[in-house]
């Protein structure tokens, strides 16, 4: 929607020099000079533009404002100026228009702005009836006649439209006349014809008569002519009105249109998305299904060192065997697991004699220095013992050492049986 500002509706000051001002000036004698001609219009007010052609007897001259125009126009028509009467009238010069089908809604304001486009507007008018309401019809004056001229060519050859009516406007060249002074009696040229057409005065005819019977065929033509016009007139109202209500069909089957097509882009988006969705789901599958085929094969591999170093797989998972601690490789694998505690006299052995196997023996756990350590009881504070090498409980010291027990407890059967009763400790 378009509004007028408050600085737009309001009233502007009158322009100088516009076309409205200019006058036409003819039966001026050949003798008249430009300064002669000047000096009869100057005392009126400021003067511009100024053409004189005396060899053809006219001139044209323009003024400041309108009103100062219409003084000189009133006091110099029918005045004498060497000998002839001067007749003075005002002039377009070509450069007003005429504006067919506009809206009920557009001002003068509007039709101004509108036709700036085409070049600098002096006026623009709405006609309007008696009660103020507008006839359809408007007057634009350009200042200069190339914007006429542009003005009328682009509204006729395209599609202009004023306002949300798809009716465009047209254009046609607006014919000068003088509706104001008229003609006056002293202008009409005193030849034969004007003798022979004022021989009558004005009169009606006698019925009956050879002035009566041709006078009503006359009148017959102009009621045919008037007939044809209505009836002309009332066929493009109906093809004007049946043309509004197809454009309001089609206007409704356009925004439809565009509905279908939107939800079509909105279907299409949503497509894309649940695409997108599928993929980064797939590819987090694929990450994972990746991260557990590594997780599994670290874990044969580390099953698979620590077999080829005499262990057993899983010993060094979560609940697994003790005899595989975290520092054996470095790290990895839980928690490190404190040394176990000497085991209580009496506790964890099958019977005595285990006991006994167990402190006094010297090539299993007792006194062998290269087991637990060299304190006879089978105790465990000497660093160089089985498990003195290391201080957690990953290994059994080196192959050589762990070798060299189980020899001596009649092979490694009965040593691992041992190391399991430990572990209850």
């Amino acid at each position: 929607q378009m509004n007028m500002s408050a600085h737009d509706a309001a009233p502007r000051e009158p322009k100088k020099f516009t076309g409205r001002c200019r006058l036409f000036v003819g039966n001026v004698t050949s003798e008249t000079s430009d300064e002669e001609f000047k000096n009869l219009f100057s005392k009126f007010g400021e003067t511009g533009e100024m053409f004189l052609n005396g060899s053809k007897g006219f001139g044209f001259i323009r003024l400041d404002y309108r009103h100062n125009a219409e003084a000189a126009k009133a006091a110099l028509d029918g005045s004498q100026h060497k000998g002839r009467t001067l007749r003075v009238r005002f002039s377009n010069q070509g450069s007003a228009i005429k504006i067919k089908n506009l809206s009920p809604f557009v001002s003068n304001e509007l039709l101004e702005m509108a036709m700036q486009q085409f070049g600098d507007v002096e006026r623009a008018v709405v006609v309007v009836d008696d009660r103020g309401r507008s006839t359809g019809e408007g007057i634009v004056e350009f200042a200069r006649k190339p914007g006429a001229q542009q003005a009328l060519k682009r509204i006729n050859d395209g599609v202009f439209l004023m306002t949300s009516s798809q009716r465009p406007i047209s254009a046609e060249n607006l014919e000068a006349k003088d509706e104001d002074d008229g003609l006056s009696e002293k202008f009409l040229p005193r030849n034969q014809q004007y003798q022979a057409e004022r021989e009558k005065e004005p009169r009606f005819a006698p019925p009956g008569s050879f002035e009566y019977r041709f006078g009503l065929k006359y009148r017959e033509i102009d009621e045919l002519e008037k007939q044809q016009i209505e009836r002309v007139k009332q066929e493009m109202d109906q093809q004007r009105m049946k043309l509004e209500h197809e454009m309001e069909g089609a206007m409704f089957d356009f925004q439809a249109e565009q509905i279908r097509a939107d939800l079509l882009r909105q279907q299409e988006e949503l497509r894309r998305l649940e695409e997108m969705k599928t993929e980064k789901m797939r590819r987090r599958q694929e990450y994972d299904f990746r991260m557990d085929d590594e997780q599994r094969l670290n874990m044969m591999d580390d099953d698979r060192q620590h077999m080829m170093r005499g262990g057993r797989p899983g010993m060094d998972q979560p609940g697994g065997n003790m005899l595989r601690g975290d520092n054996q490789r470095g790290g990895g694998g839980g928690a490190p697991l404190p040394p176990p505690p000497a085991p209580p006299a009496g506790m964890g052995f099958d019977s005595p004699s285990d006991q006994n196997r167990f402190d006094s023996n010297p090539g299993n756990f007792g006194g062998n220095p290269s087991n637990f350590g060299n304190h006879p009881g089978g105790n465990m504070p000497n660093q160089g013992g089985m498990f003195g090498n290391n201080r957690n409980m990953g290994g059994m010291g080196n192959r050589n050492d762990r070798r060299r027990d189980m020899g001596g407890m009649g092979g490694p059967r009965d040593d691992y049986g041992e190391m399991k009763r430990m572990r209850r400790f």
